[in-house]
């Protein structure tokens, strides 16, 4: 008897908990919607069973992550924003690493977004002795933003973008085919198995992370108001030109060279290397009027040295532009061009002059035609 009486205590916990997450989350609504699945999921048992289980961990979690992450929380959003993403998506940089933008797991993922080195060089970013791009905050966000549409171009759901981002895409591509749809409740049904287990559990978190978040965001509570607190930007990212003594750069900002390099994983060497334009580099913020005091970012003419540049040439854009697209007609470096032209972004107006950095090979071929 007292066993049974134990039992339907347990149920009925379970049960009220489940009823009480609309209440705890009013913004689940949104966050199913935002990630295409279907806002009944909130009622699904198995989802409620899994948030009356885990909720209190993921707190602790959620709360980690945003000491861990309050200097990369408000560039992520913002940048996921702007590529016309989700900032939610945000939330899937907290449950691949924590924000710990030195993580690294037993499978050799890397970084904040946890890319394999396969993958993130075929996003462009750089893997080698020197550099490794996956520790770095910006580089590593922009390839997985680029990772992300093209698994939403091959799939059309943004749920399925996250199952292929954590279980691989020929995973996916294969579970549709066997279920003989791509419905999210079949997929995630327990008892059928088309995708595996942790990938199950790891949408669920993504799913609650997300709703935490927005409940932290739009409440005002004092648990909230407190969480909020902590999600204060505390660090800045700055320019640094390729061949850079970072030794020297640690001095001039009054840093400990072991607090610079923890603070900025993605470099290795000493030294930026010489055929890298420009690397992004993560300092306190109070260091950034010494930055700004004593800092010399190199000249047009020492870039061309660098370069083997010869002449500048002008473009004048026009609709359909792009820096990249520019740098590419003329065989130099986005880098260069937005360097060259003192530029703050990419988007360009037509009819804007630019100056673009050439070699003699590229100039010599101009004036010819």
């Amino acid at each position: 008897m007292i066993r049974k009486l134990l039992l339907l205590s347990v149920f009925a916990t379970l049960l009220l908990s489940a009823i009480n997450i609309p209440q705890k989350y009013p913004s689940y609504s949104y966050v199913l919607k935002e990630f295409d699945i279907d806002e009944s999921y909130v009622f699904e048992p198995q989802f409620e069973r899994f948030v009356a289980k885990n909720e209190a961990k993921f707190k602790r979690f959620y709360r980690s992550s945003v000491r861990r992450g309050k200097d990369y929380m408000p560039m992520f959003e913002d940048l996921l924003v702007k590529d016309g993403l989700s900032h939610l998506f945000v939330y899937l940089s907290m449950t691949e690493s924590g924000f710990q933008a030195n993580a690294k797991s037993p499978a050799k993922a890397a970084g904040l977004w946890q890319f394999m080195s396969a993958t993130a060089q075929r996003y462009g970013l750089k893997v080698n002795k020197n550099i490794d791009e996956r520790y770095d905050p910006l580089a590593s966000t922009n390839a997985a933003m680029k990772y992300i549409q093209a698994l939403y171009k091959q799939f059309g759901k943004w749920y399925l973008v996250m199952m292929s981002y954590n279980c691989g895409e020929g995973r996916v591509a294969r579970a549709i085919k066997r279920a003989g749809t791509d419905d999210f409740a079949t997929l995630m049904d327990s008892k059928l198995h088309y995708i595996p287990p942790e990938t199950r559990t790891y949408l669920k978190k993504i799913i609650l992370l997300s709703m935490m978040g927005e409940h932290i965001v739009k409440a005002d509570t004092p648990e909230t108001k407190e969480i909020k607190r902590e999600i204060i930007d505390g660090k800045i990212l700055v320019n640094v030109a390729g061949g850079a003594n970072l030794l020297k750069f640690a001095e001039m900002l009054q840093m400990k060279v072991s607090d610079f390099f923890d603070m900025n994983p993605h470099l290795s060497d000493y030294r930026v290397p010489e055929d890298i334009s420009l690397v992004q580099v993560m300092i306190p913020r109070e260091k950034f009027h010494l930055y700004q005091a004593f800092y010399t970012p190199p000249t047009l003419e020492q870039i061309f040295k660098t370069k083997h540049y010869s002449n500048l040439v002008s473009h004048i854009v026009t609709k359909g532009d792009t820096i990249k697209s520019i740098a590419r007609k003329y065989k130099t470096t986005p880098i260069d061009m937005i360097i060259a032209n003192q530029l703050s972004g990419e988007k360009l107006r037509p009819g804007k002059l630019l100056v673009v950095p050439v070699t003699k090979e590229i100039f010599e071929k101009l004036i010819r035609y």
